[in-house]
């Protein structure tokens, strides 16, 4: 299957994991009041904020709402990395067809070898983002933090390899749509 319909395909799925975490989400505030911020359990600051927010969300109700936000991650992340890592491979591959076309073989290594280490990035961000939702799980199950070594730094780097990613793959695309617009000309 083309790289570019795979990664629509996973655009897609990637886009219906985030509608049902929203949803779902968007129904616990509208029955509870409450306002939920992910962010507030991923990047906490220190232990003791994040202790205080397991009891904050410490009631039966909330705690199983935050647990079933997790798992609907689980789905989220699952597609989310595949696509960042889809997006990467097909720019990478757009640049193979330029050289060849162009019969100017390794014009394009910097990029080719940029886009293949932030796809291959976006496998280590997916592990990241398991590990980060293991550990908050067992964090909120049990009622308090246990140890935060690398916490913090693994969930910003997740962020930092999903968002360089994307943004490299974007910017290379519409490269190469210019670099293949100036050779028709």
């Amino acid at each position: 299957m083309k790289l570019k319909y795979s990664f629509f395909i996973f655009l897609l799925l990637t886009i219906i994991a985030f509608w049902m975490m929203r949803r779902h989400q968007f129904q616990f505030e509208a029955a509870t009041g409450l306002k939920f911020n992910v962010m507030e359990f991923e990047l906490p600051g220190s232990p003791e904020k994040l202790n205080e927010l397991i009891e904050t969300w410490g009631e039966p109700e909330q705690k199983a709402f935050v647990l079933k936000q997790l798992q609907l991650d689980y789905f989220f992340m699952s597609t989310l990395f595949p696509t960042i890592f889809i997006l990467c491979l097909w720019a990478r591959k757009n640049f193979q067809v330029l050289e060849l076309k162009n019969h100017s073989p390794d014009r394009f290594t910097f990029p080719k070898n940029l886009l293949l280490i932030l796809a291959t990035l976006q496998v280590l961000a997916l592990i990241f983002d398991i590990s980060e939702n293991i550990r908050l799980t067992q964090w909120i199950q049990q009622g308090f933090v246990g140890n935060m070594v690398l916490f913090e730094t693994l969930v910003k780097m997740k962020f930092v390899f999903a968002a360089a990613g994307f943004l490299s793959a974007l910017f290379f695309l519409g490269y190469e749509m210019v670099v293949s617009k100036k050779k028709r000309s």
